[in-house]
């Protein structure tokens, strides 16, 4: 295995759920203990931690600050989550921009990636400090930047008040 396959994000994707996903999920093991967020090759702390959510930081951050906010239980992508646990997410996003942007001087963005964009099937909620730190030239600058492949926790509430969610 080369250097850069070890440093890879786990990638899980499925078309029909399989009935042992948690034991494929990357989010599943961190969430439950078994990983350490980072893998193998980067080990690092949780940042938050409760009965139904872990945040972390991202393994691969996309701007100055990038963290990741989690639900325990596996749910497959943002289309599938419930208003509740939307609100306990956002919750938890709020508190760490408050910790990592103090003075509110600085751009943030707060979004979930739309399917079938997302490069981990399970729900997470990317908090971010800007700027944005990957190149130009980098697509997935793009789906940080562009809504067409990523929703606001308070677009995807309105959809999800209103049920006009398509997965």
């Amino acid at each position: 295995m080369t250097k850069l396959e070890k440093d890879k994000p786990d990638e899980f994707r499925y078309i029909n759920e399989p009935a042992n996903v948690t034991d494929h999920c990357i989010f599943c093991k961190i969430g439950d203990g078994r990983v350490k967020p980072g893998g193998k090759v980067n080990p690092k702390e949780l940042i938050f931690e409760n009965d139904a959510i872990v945040a972390f930081d991202d393994m691969n951050p996309g701007a100055t600050s990038h963290s990741l906010v989690v639900p325990k239980s596996h749910i497959k992508n943002c289309w599938s989550i419930t208003l509740e646990l939307l609100d306990k997410m956002e919750k938890v996003a709020d508190h760490i921009l408050k910790e990592r942007n103090p003075n509110g001087d600085r751009p943030t963005k707060m979004f979930f990636i739309r399917p079938p964009f997302n490069s981990v099937y399970h729900v997470h909620l990317h908090v971010m400090v800007l700027p944005l730190t990957d190149s130009i030239l980098n697509p997935r600058r793009l789906g940080f930047q562009s809504s067409w492949f990523h929703i606001t926790p308070e677009v995807l509430r309105h959809k999800l008040k209103s049920k006009q969610c398509i997965e």
